[in-house]
């Protein structure tokens, strides 16, 4: 998302992917909440300015309220014990972060088949788990 938004150096391959499939993109409150701190702390390694940084994150709000992201809610409850499996049945093998299995979870749990990262890592675990990986 951060890609899709802000100046990086993903952001050419993003928008080529979105224009070309002109997907509706499920997102969570976590991947929102990561993409916004993100979003907030590049001015402070000179990666965008202030300027971008906002109109990074007034580009996510206009996306969700146009109905190009779509928040998906998912309940606490069923999220944990998805993120636990997966770093049960994964993480003796390769070590895997936290906000990846997370994330993964997150996508399983939404009954996505796709997951959009650039992560080499959290896409290899995506992939372990059945889910397509984009862009890509």
């Amino acid at each position: 998302m951060v890609a899709a938004f802000a100046p990086d150096e993903h952001s050419r391959s993003a928008w080529r992917w979105w224009r070309k499939t002109n997907a509706v993109v499920m997102t969570t409150r976590l991947a929102l909440f990561e993409a916004e701190n993100a979003i907030r702390t590049l001015p402070l390694g000179g990666k965008c300015s202030a300027r971008e940084s906002r109109a990074a994150l007034e580009g996510i709000k206009r996306a969700l309220l146009e109905g190009l992201l779509i928040r998906r809610e998912i309940p606490i409850l069923r999220l944990y014990p998805a993120a636990q499996r997966l770093s049960q049945h994964h993480s003796t093998g390769a070590s895997y972060g936290a906000m990846d299995i997370l994330h993964v979870a997150s996508a399983l749990t939404i009954g996505a088949d796709t997951l959009l990262t650039f992560d080499e890592r959290q896409g290899e675990l995506a992939t372990a788990e059945g889910l397509i990986v984009q862009p890509g």
